[in-house]
């Protein structure tokens, strides 16, 4: 039997980074399998996949359907499992993409790093190791658990993690939860499993129509300028992060009904943890009053994930009506 083949796809970011022609400012100039040093890895073939040299705030959908068919394209060309390295600043996003678009019957690990290889302290080159031992580990290869992310020797539900830092090693956490699994020694351990995705995998469904969903944030003492350009502009959704339990003030509430009426608002909260209300309060602007004026609650899913799954169903083309029940199950399957 052969030694096993990852794919490491590399897509810029910190982890591709050296200094630029000026000898200081960080650009990404290489692949980010180069900061292993060799073809092999502890009896690991690894293939590496230049995909681009951008920064994560780059990333567009139309690029992350072209990448889940590039996925599995290496799989169908001998691969055994697909590592794919990117910018954390938009991590989380695209691997929640990755996880309903699910290319594979598997997992697809996705890393990078918070410290440029070049760097001192650099988590460049363990995190990338750590992420090809999760990719090949028997448990994780049996799982259907959709995209998985791997950083500072911890293994997220690319459903439930989010970038919590802007500088440190350990910038990636996954609220109330904790994660999947941990790395002792290079090698994984898992914790617990998350059920698989409640979606069909939805690159099978891809339409290629161009879906735009605005995200807003609700403030103190906030007009609806901003919710009405939304009207005017065009977009196919809204995701509200709204105040702790997903609450709005009355006036932008109403604002918000206009809206539901012609697209679909969802709502979900400015907190970093905890699920949105569905039933407690009853003033202007808290949910009661939201969901009878048809937003939909995200659930415990963050207004940034919320976002791309309605974004991702409305592309895979589902009516208005089949997306709102969809996003519903799946912002509350697997939780407690």
């Amino acid at each position: 039997m052969g030694i096993p083949t990852v794919a490491v796809i590399s897509m810029g970011g910190t982890i591709s980074c050296a200094p630029g022609d000026d000898g200081r400012a960080l650009v990404p100039r290489t692949d980010a399998a180069d900061v292993i040093s060799g073809d092999s890895v502890d009896g690991v073939e690894v293939r590496s996949v230049q995909w681009s040299l951008s920064d994560s705030s780059e990333i567009t959908f139309n690029e992350l359907i072209r990448l889940a068919r590039e996925i599995r394209r290496q799989a169908a060309d001998g691969a055994d499992a697909v590592v794919v390295t990117q910018g954390t600043d938009s991590l989380e996003e695209s691997a929640y993409a990755l996880s309903l678009l699910r290319p594979l019957d598997r997992p697809v690990v996705c890393t990078g790093a918070m410290r440029a290889p070049t760097a001192p302290g650099s988590d460049a080159a363990s995190n990338l190791r750590a992420a090809i031992a999760t990719a090949l580990h028997p448990e994780l290869a049996q799982s259907s658990a959709g995209a998985v992310v791997v950083m500072n020797d911890e293994i997220h539900s690319a459903k439930w993690v989010q970038k919590h830092h802007t500088q440190r090693v350990d910038a990636f956490t996954s609220t109330d939860r904790g994660p999947l699994g941990v790395l002792y020694e290079g090698r994984p351990r898992f914790l617990r499993q998350d059920p698989p995705p409640s979606l069909p995998a939805l690159l099978d469904r891809e339409t290629g129509r161009h879906v735009r969903v605005a995200l807003l944030t609700a403030v103190l003492d906030q007009d609806t300028a901003l919710i009405e350009a939304v009207a005017r502009s065009g977009y196919h959704g809204l995701v509200i992060e709204g105040m702790g339990g997903g609450h709005v003030s009355g006036v932008v509430a109403r604002a918000l009904g206009a809206l539901a009426r012609d697209i679909p608002v969802v709502y979900a909260s400015r907190s970093r943890a905890g699920a949105v209300l569905e039933r407690t309060y009853g003033s202007p602007g808290a949910e009661l009053d939201l969901i009878d004026r048809g937003a939909v609650p995200a659930g415990e899913l963050p207004a940034l994930k919320a976002r791309v799954l309605l974004t991702m169903l409305l592309r895979s083309g589902f009516s208005r009506r089949e997306a709102e029940a969809l996003l519903r199950r799946e912002a509350h399957a697997g939780t407690r």
